[in-house]
């Protein structure tokens, strides 16, 4: 990536310091930001609300330092090592949790999805048994377990455990839609649409219920209907790429092809990005220190509109390297869009100074001196910018209107 820093392996206390100074995640006396009373697993859950996972884990860190019997905490440090990639550590957290308190199912069942991610289905499958066995009515568990049962493909168990999770909670629309994604697969039509409709009844606010009720209509080959779910999915979710898919499909079979074409299109965009999210994701837990893919990562939910999940990839990949000049200019932009203009300016000039060669840089903060009527300083800026890539358009465009403001402040001098 043209002018990004070179990666570092760990950042020193200090530089990390530095980072989260930039970012306002430190006071100017060193300490956590926000109330200086505040514990510090108060501050982590701060914190964690924030997606400053990398934070969360230090604060909770230091809290155990007191309390290191404490299961709660123990459970907090997971779910904020399992937020910032760190699968294994989650795992350990959890498993030191349990030890400490057997009887606590919810931690088993989150211990059981992390295992689950890792591949590790045993272990995942014998927490979840202990996790029912300890709350037979345990919904959400039951509903983990179907999902184990259906990514191994045994859709009996699978469906046996949403049923019970359904039965324990009859206005649990996630169990009612995995229920329903079985029945599917087992191709009973008829059940799989009364799943989706009692998800929907449920929570219709889920775009994936729509889109699966519609999904079912269609196979059904009751286009119009079909096509009246998936619009109502697509409104609740413009992101959500399956809806579009099977809403270009319904709209085709009801003839109206330029709408069907548009919402195909929709999808393969969609689609694409959300296959580069998880290749990403997929990469990171091989390898959760590289900077460049939570950047990466970042950039396409940007380009979705997702701007906090772009921040918060951003403040992962500058705390794995406090040198990445592109996040912290990225960043810098976010704030600048929600009009936090010295914090945008910070962050630009925070990463000239990682990396004094990155032209977007100086590009916006010329653009943030212009902004304050300061045109020779946004002339200086865009020049900076010029040495380093004397062909970028932007820049030149941008030089040229920051020397008529000049000229015209100087009265023509």
């Amino acid at each position: 990536m043209k002018g990004s820093a070179k990666r570092m392996s760990s950042p020193t206390i200090a530089q990390h310091a530095g980072v989260l100074l930039c970012l306002g995640l430190l006071s100017a006396n060193g300490g956590a930001a926000g109330n200086p009373t505040e514990t510090d697993a108060d501050a982590g859950e701060r914190l964690m609300l924030s997606g400053r996972y990398p934070e969360a884990v230090t604060a909770f860190r230091r809290a155990l330092v007191a309390d290191p019997d404490s299961a709660p905490l123990h459970a907090r440090l997971a779910r904020a090592l399992a937020e910032d990639e760190d699968l294994d550590g989650a795992v350990r957290a959890y498993e030191r949790t349990v030890a400490l308190a057997p009887a606590d199912a919810d931690s088993r069942t989150r211990l059981a999805i992390i295992l689950t991610r890792l591949d590790r289905f045993e272990e995942a499958l014998a927490n979840l048994q202990i996790a029912v066995e300890l709350v037979p009515d345990h919904a959400w568990a039951y509903d983990v377990l179907g999902k184990l049962h259906f990514r191994e493909g045994r859709y009996n168990d699978a469906a046996a455990a949403y049923r019970r999770a359904t039965e324990a909670d009859a206005d649990y629309g996630e169990a009612w839609f995995d229920l329903g994604q079985t029945l599917l697969r087992q191709t009973d039509l008829e059940g799989a649409e009364s799943a989706f409709g009692k998800a929907v009844a449920a929570d219709s606010s889920d775009a994936r219920f729509h889109d699966a009720l519609g999904f079912v209509h269609y196979k059904r080959r009751d286009y119009q209907a079909a096509a009246g779910r998936l619009v109502r999915a697509v409104q609740l979710n413009p992101l959500y790429a399956r809806a579009h898919f099977n809403l270009g499909n319904a709209y085709l079979r009801l003839g109206r092809r330029d709408e069907g074409s548009a919402e195909l299109e929709t999808f393969r965009l969609l689609d694409d990005q959300e296959r580069r999210i998880r290749s990403l994701k997929n990469t990171i837990l091989k390898t959760p220190e590289r900077a460049e893919l939570y950047h990466d990562m970042a950039v396409i939910f940007g380009q979705r509109g997702e701007f906090e999940k772009a921040r918060r990839r951003y403040i992962q990949a500058v705390t794995r390297d406090p040198n990445f000049a592109p996040s912290y200019h990225n960043l810098g932009n976010i704030q600048l869009r929600n009009r936090q203009l010295r914090e945008a300016m910070g962050l630009f000039r925070r990463a000239l100074r990682a990396d004094s060669t990155y032209a977007p840089a100086y590009l916006s903060l010329g653009n943030m001196y212009m902004l304050r009527r300061q045109p020779e300083a946004a002339l200086q800026s865009y020049r900076r910018g010029l040495r380093f890539d004397p062909d970028n358009s932007e820049l030149l465009k941008r030089a040229a209107m920051a020397t008529e403001a000049l000229a015209a402040s100087t009265g023509g001098k």
